[in-house]
C-alpha cells in the first residue's frame, strides 16, 4: 500500500496532476448518484417530451424491475409548452402536492425558444431551474437534473438555420453548473442523444428518432431513458454462471445437457424488462439490452455455433462458445414482464385523467376532494397491483441450442398417426415450419385413451441423420417421447428420448450418432396426469424438424 505521507513530504509530478485533476474535473462533477430508496415518492417533471409519458414509463419499468423488492411511488408532472420558470410557478400545484423525496427535472425544450442561443435566453432558463432546484430542497427533496435532449435539423429547417441544437447545448451547461452549485443528481441526455442520432443517419441518412423534430417517438425516448436511469438505478445484475466442465451453476441450475442441447433453470432475482418488439433494435443500439437484461455465462461449451432459447423463442441467434463464455444478455420473453409495462403506461394515463381533466378543473375545494380522493385511490391501487406483480418473478428455462448440421430434411414432408385426429386440429402441423402454437400449425393426435401412440415421418428418400428437434405448446399432456429411426418403416431403432413439463413452451434439440434411414419416428410413451386446456390423451407438437443430409 502506498505511503502518502511520503508522497506529500515534496511535490512531485503525480502530486501535481492530482492537483490539476481536482481543480478542473471535480467541480464539474455532481455528487455520486444512488439508487433509490424503498419508500421514495418520485415526481418526474418537465415539458411535453415528458408528458408523452414514454421515457417516464421506461424510467418505471425499470425500477420496478431491478429492485422489485422497493415500493417506490412513480408521479409524471410534464406539461406540454412549459419552460423552466412556468415549472417554477406551478411546483406547489403540481409536485409539492404529492410530498415528494425524489424530482426529477426535463426543461429547456422550449426554453430555448427554437432560435439562436443568447446570453438572455441561457440566463431566463438557469434562473428558472435555480428557483425549482432551490425550492425543492428547501422541503429536503432529492433533485435530479436531466440536460434537454437534442432535436432532429432533418425534419424541421427552421431548427437547422438557428443551430438549435447549439442553444440546447448552452442549456445543458447550465445544468450542469447548477448541478454542481446545488449538489444535485445530474445526467447529461443531450450529448449521447445526438450521438447516436448522428451515428444512426451516417448508416441510414432516413433515419430519425424525433419524427417532428422536437418530440422523440418511442424508440427516442428509450435512447433517452437508457442513460436518465444513471441517475438512480444500477445495471442488471448477472442471471448465473455456469461451469458445465465443472458442472458448478450460480444463479441457475443445470436441468439437462444432451450434447447438443443445455436447459437451465431458474427464478431471477429481478424482474424481466420487457421491451416491445419495435423499439428491440433500438434498444439493442444504445445499450439499453446490455444495461437492462442480466447477463448469462456459459462455459465449457464445445465449439461450434448455438442459438440462446426461452420459451420456443430464439432470443439470440448464431452465437459462439466463446462470447457465452464472456457472457450474453438476455432479454426474458415474459407474459408478466409486459403486463407490468402495460400497468405502467395506463396508470400514467389514469393518473393524468385525474390531474388535468379533474382536479385542475373543479374550483371548489371540497366538491373537488370528494371526486378526486376515489380517482387518486385507483393511483394507489395501481401500485399495489405494480407492486404485488413484481413480488414473483417468473421461473425460466433457458436453451443452448448447438446448431445441427445440414438441413431440415422433414419440411413439408407427408406423415402418419397411428391415433389419427378428427377434429382437424393441425394438419399439416407436424413438418409445415411453424413453430406456432395454435390449432392450424401445430401437430395432435387423436384421443384415443392407449398409450403409447406414434406419428411417422416420410422424409421419401434415404438421408445420414444426425439430430431430431421437436418442440411442444404450453397446453396439453405431452410428456415422454421417443425418436426412433427405419430404413423400411417395419423395424425401427431409437436413437434419443426426452421428457417435457407442463405449461411451458418449450424445445428441445435432440443429438445422436449420424445414422442412415428414411422414416422418423415420434412415439408418445405416457402423458401428464394433469388436465392443462385439452383433455389428457391428445399429444400435441409444435413442429418436428431432422437434420442431416442425404445419402450417397
Amino acid at each position: 500500500m502506498p505511503r502518502f505521507d511520503l508522497i506529500l513530504k515534496k511535490p512531485s509530478l503525480l502530486m501535481l496532476a492530482l492537483i490539476l485533476f481536482c481543480m478542473t474535473v471535480l467541480p464539474n462533477l455532481a455528487h455520486a448518484q444512488t439508487p433509490l430508496k424503498d419508500g421514495d415518492r418520485v415526481v418526474i417533471y418537465g415539458d411535453s417530451i415528458t408528458q408523452q409519458r414514454l421515457y417516464s414509463r421506461y424510467l418505471q419499468q425499470y425500477v420496478n424491475c431491478r429492485y422489485p423488492d422497493k415500493k417506490i411511488v412513480f408521479i409524471n408532472a410534464g406539461w406540454s409548452g412549459d419552460r423552466a420558470p412556468g415549472g417554477l410557478s406551478r411546483l406547489k400545484r403540481d409536485v409539492l402536492i404529492h410530498k415528494p423525496t425524489v424530482v426529477t427535472l426535463f426543461f429547456g425544450m422550449n426554453d430555448g425558444g427554437y432560435r439562436e442561443v443568447n446570453d438572455g435566453i441561457v440566463a431566463t432558463y438557469r434562473k428558472g431551474m435555480e428557483g425549482i432546484i432551490k425550492a425543492l430542497q428547501a422541503e429536503n427533496v432529492r433533485v435530479v437534473v436531466y440536460t434537454p435532449g437534442c432535436v432532429d435539423y432533418d425534419r424541421r429547417a427552421n431548427l437547422k438555420a438557428a443551430d438549435y441544437n447549439k442553444n440546447l447545448e448552452a442549456l445543458g451547461n447550465a445544468c450542469k453548473e447548477l448541478a454542481t452549485q446545488y449538489n444535485c443528481d445530474f445526467v447529461d441526455v443531450f450529448h449521447p442523444m445526438l450521438e447516436f442520432m448522428t451515428k444512426q443517419k451516417e448508416q441510414n441518412p432516413k433515419f430519425t428518432m424525433i419524427p417532428d423534430s422536437v418530440h422523440p417517438s418511442a424508440e427516442g425516448h428509450m435512447v433517452m431513458a437508457r442513460h436518465m436511469l444513471t441517475a438512480f438505478a444500477e445495471p442488471m445484475p448477472p442471471m448465473g454462471v455456469v461451469d458445465l466442465k465443472s458442472g458448478s451453476a450460480e444463479g441457475l441450475s443445470i436441468a439437462s445437457n444432451n450434447g447438443a442441447q443445455v436447459d437451465l433453470k431458474g427464478t431471477p432475482e429481478q424482474f424481466p424488462f420487457w421491451i416491445q418488439e419495435s423499439v428491440l433494435p433500438i434498444a439493442q443500439a444504445c445499450g439499453m439490452v446490455d444495461f437492462a437484461t442480466p447477463k448469462l455465462t456459459v462455459k465449457g461449451l464445445e465449439e461450434g455455433v448455438y442459438d440462446v432459447m426461452v420459451a420456443g423463442n430464439v432470443i439470440i441467434g448464431g452465437t459462439n462458445a466463446k462470447a457465452l463464455a464472456e457472457g450474453v444478455s438476455v432479454a426474458l420473453p415474459t407474459e408478466t414482464g409486459q403486463i407490468l409495462h402495460d400497468l405502467i403506461a395506463n396508470k400514467e394515463n389514469s393518473y393524468y385523467n385525474t390531474w388535468r381533466n379533474v382536479r385542475l378543473k373543479i374550483d371548489d375545494a371540497d366538491y373537488r376532494e370528494q371526486i378526486v380522493k376515489p380517482l387518486m385511490d385507483v393511483d394507489e391501487a395501481y401500485h399495489n397491483a405494480i407492486w404485488a406483480l413484481i413480488s414473483k418473478s417468473p421461473e425460466v428455462t433457458i436453451s443452448i441450442v448447438s446448431k445441427p448440421e445440414g438441413s431440415n430434411l422433414a419440411l413439408n414432408c407427408k406423415y402418419e398417426s397411428s391415433d389419427a385426429n378428427k377434429y382437424n386440429w393441425g394438419t399439416g402441423g407436424l413438418t409445415d415450419g411453424s413453430w406456432a402454437a395454435n390449432s392450424k400449425t401445430c401437430f395432435a393426435t387423436g384421443d384415443a385413451p392407449k398409450f403409447p401412440k406414434h406419428v411417422t415421418i416420410d422424409l421419401s428418400k434415404m438421408a445420414i441423420i444426425n439430430s431430431v428437434k421437436i418442440g411442444v405448446p404450453p397446453f396439453g399432456s405431452t410428456k415422454t417421447v421417443v425418436i426412433s429411426v427405419s430404413q423400411d418403416n417395419a423395424e425401427f431403432t431409437d436413437v434419443a428420448k426426452t421428457e417435457f413439463e407442463q405449461k411451458n413452451e418449450m424445445q428441445k434439440t435432440l443429438a445422436f450418432e449420424p445414422v442412415k434411414a428414411q422414416y422418423v419416428r415420434l412415439t408418445y410413451v405416457d402423458k401428464h396426469e394433469d388436465k392443462v386446456g385439452y383433455p389428457q390423451n391428445f399429444a400435441f407438437t409444435t413442429e418436428c424438424e431432422v437434420f442431416g443430409k442425404a445419402a450417397d
